[in-house]
This record gives C-alpha cells, structure tokens and sequence, in this order.
C-alpha cells in the first residue's frame, strides 16, 4: 500500500465487566461471559470467513438472514449499529467505553437475538451483548462486530484467512499438536495484551488487534521515552511528520507528532518478523490485522496464549511493508488530509495536512474509503480545498 487511508472503524472498544446481569440503581449495566450460551458442546466448526482490507468477516446468521460481523479482538465485546436493520433488545443499561484513542464515554448496551455462525443452522450464540453506536461512514460492509468476548467465553480458535476459515471448538486439547510459536498473553481490560520487545531491552504491551488494520503500530509516549533514554532508538526513524492516525468510536485522536519508524526485527516469542515499518500513535500499541496475511493464529484462552506458525514455515519471515504516504478522516461530511509525508509525490505536488478533497477526476468525494483516493494504478486529477479558503488542483500521475 502506498496510500494510508484513515478508515474510520471501531478499533478496541474495551468495556467494564462485572458479575451481575442486570441494570443497576446507578443505570449501569454489568455482566459476565455467563450470559452468553454456546448451543453445542464437545463440537468443533469451521466457518468460513472473508478477508478483505486486511479484516476478518464472519457471516452471521440472525432469523435465518445473513449478515457479515467483524471479528474484532481488540474489542471486549459486540457492537451493534443503528440503523443497521437488525432487530436488538431494548437498553439494558449503560457501559463505560473506552475507544482505541483511550477516549471514554457512557454507551448503552443491548443484547442481539440468537447468532448463528457461518450458516442459518450453524453454531447458536444466545444472549450475545453488544455496544450500540451509530453506524460510521457510508460504505461498511459489516453490520456488527463480535469481541474476544467469543475466546473469554472458553472457546479456542485457528485463525486462518489464507483458507479463508475459522476453526472454533470448546475442545480442550483440539490444537495441541498445532505447530507454531507462542506468546502469552494477559487480559487488560477483558482484550489480550502481549508483551513484545520491540527494541533493545524494551518490553511493550501490545494488544492483539485484528479490528486495526496495520501489521503494526506503537504508542506514541512509550516510544518518545524509549528514544530519549537510548540514543539508538531514534536510529529507527525514518521521517517525522505532524498530523492524526487514528480515529475511534468518539473521535479522532489529537494532532501530535508522528513518528515513522523502521523495525529491523520484531519478535513474537522465538518467531521473527524481519523489515517491518510502523507509525506512532496516541492509542495502545497493537498488531492488527494485516499479520494475519502471514501465517495462521491459534487462541487458546484456557492457557491464554496465541500460537503462530508462519505459511512459508521457519522461525522468521520478511514483511518490508510501506506505510501509506497520505491518510484521510471524514470530518463534518468532508474528506480531508490528516497526515502525509513530506518525502511523498503527494507532498511534492501540494497536498498539505488539513486540505478538503472536494473531487478526484471531476467526481465528488464523499468518504474516505473512495477507490480513487487508494488507487496506485492512474493518473488522478483531486480538487483540494486548503485551510486558506483557495482551491487548487494537484495531478498525481501513478503510472
């Protein structure tokens, strides 16, 4: 890729779970994996999923209609959306929500009829609870979101997206004899958090995120105090730019300094992703789901741990990933820059930070997922707004 195209998503939306299931005096809703039932038992299905942008679509079944959810792992729990056409409970109270910016608000919760995953008679969830928030963007091809909530519940997975399938089972030892590496994970705020050294002697939490679509980014504080403690770490930079990465369930995060950097070698326990570029953020420091373009990922919750065996097999692979040169956020109905970098033919042919897309090739633009914005193949003619209030055109020739 050589656009960063800023998508606005629902990344690590990670809730407060308590022990009772039922709306509280203080109108707070707290609840356990105990509520959610698993129609089977001693079963193990493989459903087929869809992988496209580098996320993982389960089709789910609800009254016999096929929906596509969002396999999220950096969300505790679902999300439904209003407006979505599916049917939910009433409110059963409120949840605190934290986003993937660590912004916090208050949120109702529902609960969704019986999901079936996969196929109209595939495996039944029942009391399945979600978040409920307005529905993003305009061209999702998701109606929900299903959380780790699915792997708190006791339920081990294989992930595989090369097959394009998910192996699901409550048997205790069905992927004992997986090949791979693993890492231990913890529960922080009910999602898993790894630690990765990512550099020298230094430990990172990092959640492991298949709702974020980058193989890899860290936080911005931890990184900023790692490079004023070692004059080797800012060795990894590779150009430095200012702007907004992220954008969660309340909004974008903050303009700051972002940091790109090139990581020689990036562990996961015994297995190593050689070459792979990354970006700071103010959010938590993640693998999302791009790293799943590179082998298969075993959850096992019961030993919480997540094992991965590379596709090409061995104990290392090469990435040499790019990160985009240009990202995009919607922001009052307009599409507008909220980074680029100053060494890209975008930057060099008068895109700044803060520009308003009003048109590419004569066409209006109205989201941030418009194919013209990512396509590397053409020439393209945009239309820019700039903060000074001028309009300028800019070709990009791709060819």
């Amino acid at each position: 890729m050589k656009h960063r195209i800023l998508y606005i998503i629902i990344l690590g939306l990670l809730f407060c779970l308590n022990m009772t299931a039922q709306k509280n005096d203080d109108g707070m809703h707290r609840y356990n994996t105990r509520e959610m039932t698993i129609g089977s038992t001693d079963f193990a299905d493989t459903i087929p999923i869809e992988f496209v942008g580098n996320q993982i679509y389960i089709p789910v079944y609800i009254g016999g209609q096929r929906h596509l959810f969002n396999l999220d792992t950096g969300s505790s729990q679902g999300v439904a959306y209003i407006g979505s056409g599916i049917d939910y409970s009433e409110p059963l109270g409120n949840i605190n929500s934290r986003d993937a910016n660590g912004s916090i608000d208050t949120i109702p919760i529902v609960e969704y009829p019986e999901l079936r995953l996969g196929s109209a008679d595939g495996l039944s969830i029942k009391g399945y609870k979600a978040s409920l928030l307005p529905r993003h963007g305009k061209h999702y091809i998701y109606d929900g979101i299903i959380g780790f909530d699915l792997f708190n519940k006791g339920l081990q997975a294989k992930i595989d997206v090369k097959r394009k399938r998910i192996v699901i089972t409550d048997r205790k030892n069905y992927f004992a004899d997986e090949p791979g590496f693993e890492v231990k994970y913890k529960l922080i705020r009910w999602t898993p958090y790894l630690s990765i050294n990512t550099f020298l002697d230094h430990k990172e939490p990092v959640l492991f995120d298949t709702g974020a679509r980058d193989i890899f980014v860290m936080n911005k504080q931890h990184f900023d105090t790692e490079r004023k403690k070692d004059p080797r770490v800012p060795m990894l930079v590779e150009e430095t730019t200012y702007g907004q990465n992220a954008v969660g369930s309340y909004g974008a995060e903050k303009r700051d300094l972002i940091f790109f950097i090139k990581f020689p070698t990036l562990p996961w326990g015994n297995f190593t992703f050689r070459d792979v570029h990354s970006y700071t953020t103010q959010g938590d420091s993640k693998f999302g789901g791009a790293i799943l373009n590179y082998g298969t990922f075993v959850i096992n919750p019961k030993r919480k741990r997540i094992k991965f065996w590379s596709y090409s097999g061995g104990n290392s692979v090469e990435v040499s990933n790019r990160i985009d040169d240009v990202s995009y956020m919607e922001e009052d109905g307009k599409i507008v820059v909220a980074s680029i970098r100053h060494t890209s033919e975008y930057y060099k042919n008068g895109f700044r930070e803060g520009d308003t897309v009003i048109s590419v090739d004569g066409k209006a633009v109205v989201s941030d997922s418009d194919p013209k914005l990512t396509d590397k193949t053409s020439k393209h003619t945009f239309i820019l707004h700039d903060i000074r209030g001028f309009d300028k055109e800019v070709t990009i020739n791709n060819k």
